[in-house]
């Protein structure tokens, strides 16, 4: 039996199919080349990501301290307002002088005095 020449056995198709494999092998390192690129570029922005979540959280714990502050601020502000109460009701005038009209400081409190005078027992 005589071999019968095959399609693939021609010159053409096995140039061809070198060309083929040479293109198949410049991209596959031009998409190699890219994956690791891409693959750098991902690392990088994980460790960004990474440092961004840390200066965050220490953002937040600042905010929390800050907070605590101002909480603490603002009880010793009622403190001290609680206490400039007491003194102002602590040392209110017993004695409310009221003026007449065109009656001077002086002539009013020397009024007040005789009036208390008088009604002081004996």
């Amino acid at each position: 039996m005589s071999a019968s020449p095959s399609v693939l056995d021609s010159p053409t198709i096995a140039t061809a199919a070198m060309l083929l494999s040479l293109g198949l092998a410049i991209v596959l390192t031009v998409l190699a080349f890219r994956a690791r690129r891409l693959a750098a570029r991902l690392d990088e922005a994980r460790r960004e990501a990474s440092a961004l979540g840390a200066e965050r959280d220490g953002l937040l714990a600042e905010l929390c301290l800050t907070r605590e502050r101002l909480a603490q601020s603002r009880r010793a502000a009622g403190r001290a307002q609680a206490a400039a109460a007491e003194l102002e009701v602590r040392f209110k005038p017993a004695v409310t002088i009221e003026r007449a009209f065109g009656e001077s400081r002086c002539e009013a409190a020397n009024r007040v005095i005789l009036e208390a005078l008088r009604e002081r027992p004996q």
